[in-house]
């Protein structure tokens, strides 16, 4: 089965299941949506699947004239605002488990790396409104030089399959949040879910690396490899040596054992040296093999990249923390769904070019994301066909662009702002 039928399969999924009122029911809140009112739960749930992140008014009258076959009743914003409150945001992280439970036993063949897996893990700070609500749950914040602006932020992670492109977990919490209890909680949700296999391999950044982390991943043997800060004690003891095998001590106190753990030196193309960590013991892959290894962790940095900028994440139509979090899982499902038209797009244009062809090309991704946004809640409305996915599918092939292999850029170090983000000012279409 190929990624467009997929693709279909999970929106049909989705269609059935907010469709279904024994579905709905465990995510409204006690004593709303009970009674016949203009306003049900499935309205407000289109409402939040075809919002964009233009103003409310603009939205209401874009759904009620769009989405003409779904009888949007006449209502207010406040009315609106107040009703999606109702609303679990675990609908959503719902909905979005679906894309990946459909997704991992539809698919006839993973992709792989040498024969195993690779999995990567990373969070990334997002801007969110000053709100009760948010500082409530959130937490809130103040900057050193004026300690009187008070601020939240979040703490979003995901775990990542940079082969397949595709999100398998992902979690929003406050900004404080230690990112290896959160990285920890990933691989809890993957195990339940059978998707790790013996052979998968997660990718860690800097920042990730403890003694605990390192033996929580052998003590349920799953295979690591994560960044060393160069101050770290196994990194010093590497220095020079390119490869080293070494032994963490257990505590018999505490009841741990001692544990091997491989420690890899690389050069990177400014000249600087790197130290890699790693309990994959196979002498078949040499430090330049895990070089190459580590880097495909970079492809998470640009999934946060989508997020932020195509789906603009950060735009929340919403202050409270229920509207975050219902925000949040629906950029997630829609990075997802998108994703399995760019890469069958991607594998048909991967065709050997003729041999006058410089480069090889891959789709538009935001010419996807764009078209896909609007087209979603037209088909789970039933105005439109999905036979539309195809007519997507057969456009984004012709909306491709070249590849140029080794592009790099120099990082820029970016001023400090005091907020990007700001809920009264919405685009104008």
């Amino acid at each position: 089965m190929n990624r467009i039928n997929i693709c279909k399969n999970i929106i049909q999924s989705i269609r059935d299941y907010i469709t279904n009122p024994d579905n709905l029911d465990a995510y409204r809140e006690k004593n709303r949506f009970v009674r016949k009112r203009k306003l049900s739960i499935f309205h407000v749930i289109m409402y939040l699947l075809f919002t964009s992140k233009a103003s409310m008014y603009q939205n209401l009258f874009r759904i009620r004239t769009e989405l003409n076959k779904l009888e949007f009743p006449d209502v207010s914003k406040q009315a609106l605002s107040k009703a999606r409150q109702s609303i679990h945001p675990d609908l959503f992280l719902s909905l979005f488990n679906i894309s990946v439970d459909l997704f991992y036993s539809q698919l006839p063949q993973r992709r792989t790396w040498k024969g195993y897996h690779l999995l990567a893990v990373d969070g990334s700070k997002l801007e969110l409104p000053n709100s009760k609500s948010n500082f409530e749950f959130f937490g809130e914040m103040f900057t050193y030089p004026n300690p009187e602006r008070r601020f939240t932020s979040g703490l979003a992670s995901i775990i990542y399959d940079v082969l397949d492109d595709y999100i398998i977990h992902a979690s929003l919490n406050p900004y404080l949040t230690s990112e290896r209890t959160v990285a920890k909680e990933h691989i809890a949700n993957l195990e339940a879910l059978e998707i790790f296999t013996d052979n998968s391999i997660v990718i860690f950044d800097r920042g990730y690396y403890s003694e605990g982390m390192f033996r929580f991943f052998c003590e349920r043997n799953h295979l690591c490899l994560m960044r060393l800060k160069t101050n770290t004690k196994v990194a010093k003891n590497c220095k020079g040596k390119g490869d080293t095998l070494s032994i963490l001590p257990g505590d018999p106190k505490l009841g741990t054992e001692d544990v091997k753990i491989r420690v890899v030196e690389v050069k990177l193309p400014n000249g600087t040296d790197e130290y890699l960590a790693t309990n994959i013991f196979d002498s078949g892959i040499t430090p330049s093999m895990f070089r190459e290894l580590y880097f495909y962790r970079w492809p998470i940095e640009v999934k946060y990249r989508e997020l932020k900028t195509r789906l603009c994440l950060e735009e929340f139509s919403g202050n409270s923390a229920v509207s975050i979090m219902q925000e949040f899982y629906i950029n997630l499902l829609l990075s997802n769904l998108a994703s399995l038209i760019k890469n069958e797009a991607d594998n048909n244009l991967q065709v050997p070019a003729e041999s006058a062809n410089k480069h090889r090309y891959q789709s538009n991704r935001s010419f996807i994301i764009g078209c896909f946004k609007g087209l979603l809640p037209k088909i789970l409305c039933t105005i439109l066909e999905m036979a539309c996915i195809d007519e997507l599918y057969t456009e984004s092939l012709r909306t491709k662009g070249k590849v140029v292999p080794d592009r790099s850029y120099t990082r820029k170090k970016l001023k400090l702002v005091c907020r990007k983000h700001y809920n009264n000012k919405k685009v104008a279409y």
